[in-house]
């Protein structure tokens, strides 16, 4: 399966280099060194192993120990890892890998076959309670062992997606995974892949150590053998101002997802390097629980999008730097639906005349609205709103102005991640943060497709649509990129048009590093990054 259209959208879409020092490869790399990223603090996970947490931070830092059978690299292009080659049948239900000989997990335990039908099986075993690995994986019929080093997953339909959930699957030790509970084995990981866990102080730092046996078995590096870093260090900052300062202070070598404010530090400045890049997916957007008053009536729902202005939003947080996101997939995304633009622009007018019709009345005296024969509401209960979300708060203290406008009262609570589950798996919500990343339109399926609204599903809105579910279904079995695109197209149509989703704006990514890092090398995606063949200069 190809994905050079995707491969060119992204391109043209890039702000910013990819490559930190391209100029590098002509200088001769050194070992050793420990390498410093400062990390907002709200991305540390609350699990390391990426089996179970659904975070993209969680699958990062896998990466550092656990190599994945493929990887999708800066061109947005599958590129093989652990597997060498693979292959899928004519009716899209069988695929085939070939996998690399000669590899060894860090205790020692051979890697083959077998392994990865452990780790495979591990993922969709109930008891793992995988949170998005396993919806990736999908509806595996077998993982069969053909010889030591092919390996074989069946499926009962077709599921042309795989590569792009093992893009992100580590391949753990089934030695090591064995041996611990799965609450133990996160501290305890066993890859195969250049770094090894050293020490994670929670709130603090995680610490990884260079794999002196690595073989250089990825795509993504440059060299056979170790990695040149002796170590890599990440220490997690709560605080924006001093995130954006590490690189500048000389705490550390890299700042990673630092606010608009660090243009201003390092952009076009000599000593530094400074890069920025936006993120294919859903962009920052919350969805609607439709099964309560009042986001049970389309009609509410239609005026919040009339009442908000996220241009204005952009303008007020982030000097205008952040990327629209006007529908379920943002703007800058290979399939979006360009009709998302203009079907809810700012109206206040048309939001307060759509609250009216449903109940929601202005009392004389009272900023808030308040039910008159609401169905299931009270007389009198005001309008109010909840807005729940596990970082940038400040979107919705902003969007709280926007719809006080009209009469509504949003309240803005920021979650941990685990409590946002929790709350999710009890559908005790009205607006929540929903974000996927990935340039692949499948992500509308995991969202949108109430096939998977149960319990570690990520269809949290309660909307049950026949022909949403059969046109997001057609991305999981349909592997003409063209005609996929299409379907996400009129996929988005839908949800806009039963104002299913409050879309908001799409975070670009912003690293400032020092200028002595060497290959640090950026994927396709701005959240995700690899340091196989980073050096830091003496």
């Amino acid at each position: 399966m190809t994905f050079r259209y995707i491969a060119a959208k992204l391109q043209a879409l890039a702000f910013a280099s990819l490559f930190a020092a391209s100029a590098a490869f002509a200088q001769t790399p050194v070992s050793g060194g420990n390498l410093t990223i400062a990390f907002p603090a709200n991305q540390e996970p609350a699990s390391l192993d990426g089996h179970i947490d659904p975070f993209q931070s969680t699958w990062l830092f896998n990466s550092f120990i656990a190599d994945p059978l493929v990887i999708l690299d800066a061109d947005a292009v599958y590129k093989p890892a652990l597997a060498l080659s693979w292959e899928l049948s004519p009716d899209s239900k069988i695929w085939t890998f070939k996998l690399r000989p000669g590899v060894r997990f860090q205790d020692g335990t051979p890697f083959n076959a077998a392994a990865v039908k452990f780790n495979v099986e591990r993922i969709v075993d109930p008891r793992t309670a995988s949170k998005q690995l396993a919806s990736e994986i999908g509806p595996v019929k077998s993982v069969e062992v053909v010889d030591d080093m092919t390996v074989r997953f069946v499926y009962d339909q077709a599921w042309v997606t795989l590569l792009d959930g093992l893009r992100r699957t580590p391949i753990w030790s089934p030695t090591a995974a064995q041996r611990f509970s799965l609450a133990d084995f996160q501290r305890n990981l066993v890859g195969t892949g250049p770094f090894s866990l050293a020490e994670w102080i929670t709130n603090d730092r995680m610490v990884f150590r260079r794999w002196a046996d690595y073989g250089g078995w990825n795509s993504a590096s440059a060299q056979q053998g170790p990695a040149y870093l002796d170590s890599v260090t990440i220490r997690f900052i709560g605080e924006n101002a001093v995130l954006n300062e590490a690189v500048r202070a000389g705490t550390t070598l890299v700042g990673f997802t630092l606010t608009p404010d660090a243009r201003d530090i390092y952009k076009d400045k000599p000593n530094f390097v400074f890069l920025s890049r936006g993120q294919s997916g859903t962009g920052l957007h919350q969805v609607m629980n439709i099964r309560n008053p009042p986001l049970s009536d389309i009609r509410v729902r239609q005026a919040l999008l009339f009442a908000r202005d996220s241009a204005a939003l952009n303008r007020l947080l982030y000097d205008g730097t952040y990327i629209p996101s006007d529908g379920p997939l943002d703007n800058v995304h290979p399939c979006f639906w360009p009709g998302a633009s203009a079907m809810y622009q700012p109206n206040l007018d048309r939001a307060r005349q759509l609250l009216d019709e449903a109940g929601w009345r202005t009392v004389p005296g009272q900023p808030i609205r308040q039910a008159r024969g609401v169905p299931g509401v009270a007389d009198g209960t005001p309008l109010r709103v909840r807005w729940s979300t596990i970082h940038h708060r400040e979107i919705g203290e902003a969007m709280q102005q926007q719809l006080r406008r009209v009469g509504v009262d949003l309240a803005v609570e920021l979650l941990p991640g685990p409590i946002q589950l929790d709350r999710v798996n009890r559908r005790d919500f009205d607006l929540m943060f929903l974000r996927q990343r990935s340039p692949d339109p499948v992500i509308l399926d995991q969202v949108w497709n109430s096939r998977w609204d149960q319990p570690g599903g990520w269809a949290w809105t309660g909307y049950k649509g026949e022909e949403l579910d059969r046109t997001v279904a057609q991305l999981r079995v349909v592997s003409d990129q063209g005609a996929r695109c299409e379907a996400a197209r009129n996929a988005q149509k839908i949800i806009m048009d039963n104002a299913l989703v409050f879309p908001t704006l799409s975070q670009p990514v912003f690293i400032a590093m020092s200028p002595r890092v060497q290959n640090f090398r950026m994927g396709s995606e701005g959240n995700w990054f690899f340091l196989h063949s980073t050096w830091i200069q003496r």
